[in-house]
Order: C-alpha cells, then structure tokens, then sequence
C-alpha cells in the first residue's frame, strides 16, 4: 500500500514545542528521494525552476566565509547550488553531503572535481569545530531528527561560524498540495514543515544565536503576473502570523 507523507498523517510534535525524533526514518528518506531522482526531479525543478532557484539567491549572498574557508552544503541533491557557491567562493574548501545514493552518483557525475559523501540526515561524519559556515537548503523538514542534526551542525561549526538555513513553514502544506498535483511539483516524501517559532528554538537549544529571518516567496512566478507582489509582501508580512505563509523561511545563525 502506497504511503501517505502529508502533515496531517503524522502526530504532533512532542510537547515542550521540541521537534527530536519525526515517524520517518533515513532509510525512507533516501528512498523517496532516490526513486524521484530517476524520473521527476529534474523535469519537477524545470517546470517550477523560478521557485527552486529563489533558495540559492536568496541563501548564497548570505554566506559571509574566508575564500579559502571551509564550507558544508548539506544536503547538496544534485549539486544544483555548487555553480551558486563557486561563483562567490572558487577557492573554498566545499564538502557536499547527500542522503539520497542516487543523487550523489548523479552530482558526482556533473560536478567530478567536488566532494561529495553521504549523510543520514542524522549525525555528520566531520570533526569538531571544522566549517567556517554551514548552507542547509531545504533540508532540516526531512530529517528523522531535526534537533539532533542542528546540534550536529553546531559541533562541526568553527566558533564564530555561520548557518544559512532554508526551511518551509507547517503553514504552507496547502502550498505543497497544490503544487503537487497542479504545477508539476516532485513531491516531498518524509517530511514535517516546522512553525517559524519552533525552529528558532531548535536553534537556540542546538546553541546557535539567530541572526535574522526573513519570509520570503508568499507567491511563486510561476502563478504569473501576481508574483510581482512578492517584494511588497516579503516587506509588509514579517511578523507572526502573517510571516507563517512564506513559502520559503530563511533563518541566519552563529555559533
């Protein structure tokens, strides 16, 4: 029997307002991922490509690293945000970390000069202290464990370090309904968007300090003209709730 990912499938977060340990495992994660990476990832991202692209010019000029320096873009899919990162930075020191099996041997075929190694999402395979800044895009909704990879990201972080991190709110599961079955949309597997609020505590208990947070994308380009008045709301609609129905929810952190 096929099986159902959408919010309303999975119970509440744990009381408290902590998000520890999601009903998903890596192991279904990466097979979600997987299997769409064979068939509807690439022609999903074509077709909504102004949607997807927004998270790397809106996370990538943020990243403030030494050239050299070294960076951690976790959860790297195909390495669609390499060619942003290169371009800012050519000379870093860029591990790119991937569940999805199928996906690193897709970006190591594109990007052969990169790293790539896999991760579950979970618990990260680097020393303390070792990153000069972190890029997580759209990421921390399909981990098993979304304040212990945050806690994860915090060890390996350098003091001083920066989190660039995008994440959907749980308001925008509409927006994810629609655009599954009426703009081409891949679908997003194993997940759970978290509220603005609880990812701003997830950070503070993972011991970073939020640098800002910014609501951004309330309307996709690919809806036509009405997209324009995305700067109007992305300026008008920056506090609660209204902030809650931006698709796309940047979060700036320091360890």
């Amino acid at each position: 029997m096929k099986r159902s990912y959408s919010r309303a499938n999975m119970p509440d977060p744990p009381t408290g307002g902590s998000q520890t340990e999601l009903p998903f495992s890596s192991g279904e994660v990466e097979a979600f991922w997987s299997r769409v990476a064979s068939n509807r990832y690439e022609q999903a991202n074509k077709q909504l490509h102004s949607t997807h692209i927004q998270r790397f010019a809106i996370s990538v000029p943020r990243l403030k690293i030494p050239s050299n320096g070294r960076l951690l873009n976790l959860w790297s899919r195909q390495g669609e945000a390499l060619p942003h990162i290169r371009a800012r930075f050519p000379v870093a020191d860029v591990e790119n970390a991937e569940i999805s099996r199928t996906m690193l041997e897709q970006a190591r075929e594109r990007f052969p000069g990169e790293k790539f190694r896999e991760t579950d999402l979970q618990t990260l395979s680097y020393s303390d202290d070792y990153f000069d800044g972190i890029l997580s895009l759209e990421m921390l909704e399909h981990s098993p464990s979304p304040q212990r990879i945050l806690r994860e990201m915090c060890r390996v972080l350098k003091a001083g370090g920066q989190l660039v991190l995008t994440c959907p709110s749980a308001a925008i599961e509409p927006h994810l309904w629609f655009a599954d079955r009426f703009l081409g949309n891949h679908g997003e597997g194993p997940h759970r968007f978290p509220s603005t609020s609880l990812v701003k505590k997830m950070l503070r208990n993972a011991g970073l300090t939020l640098i800002d947070h910014r609501s951004t994308l309330f309307v996709p380009e690919e809806l036509g003209p009405v997209h324009r008045l995305n700067p109007l709301l992305e300026r008008a609609f920056q506090w609660f709730p209204a902030s809650e129905l931006g698709i796309r929810q940047l979060y700036e952190a320091r360890k």
